[in-house]
């Protein structure tokens, strides 16, 4: 919350806290979506959601080629998410990011259609992918492949 408060007038962090204190603690989630709420744009907030899904223990830069590949401007977008403590990395360059923040970057996925796993835009579970895969499940475009199609 210090980073995504941080830069910021009184009056926002005020109201910032405010509308935290309305939120009871068991939503957490709530509260830590404020930050992704608050990333300036779509690609920042596709790089946060595919690190979340796929990418976490991975090597930054590898990442960051498959993230550039889909038309993202990945090195200014996993800035952002380390400075705003979204992400961080250990002393191997991998990837990290804490359990809360992950789960939350898969709940955002998987209330985009909760009940149809084919309609989302990403899967991370070897069932789901299975069963999408097995009943021929139609998805809409990923926002990588509408980034790559419209470029």
């Amino acid at each position: 919350m210090g980073s995504y408060l941080c830069k910021r007038s009184i009056g926002e962090n005020r109201s910032a806290v405010k509308k935290l204190k309305k939120i009871p603690h068991h939503q957490i989630q709530r509260k830590l979506q404020l930050s992704f709420n608050a990333l300036d744009d779509d690609d920042k907030k596709g790089i946060f959601l595919d690190i979340a899904c796929f990418f976490i223990g991975m090597d930054v830069d590898y990442v960051s080629t498959l993230l550039d590949g889909c038309g993202f401007h990945s090195r200014i977008g996993i800035e952002v998410l380390m400075q705003r403590s979204l992400i961080a990395t250990n002393w191997y360059n991998k990837l990290r990011m804490h359990d809360l923040l992950r789960d939350m970057g898969r709940e955002i996925i998987r209330e985009m259609s909760p009940n149809h796993p084919g309609k989302r835009s990403r899967l991370w579970f070897q069932k789901d992918v299975l069963d999408v895969l097995r009943k021929k499940m139609v998805r809409p475009k990923c926002y990588c492949e509408h980034k790559l199609t419209n470029a």
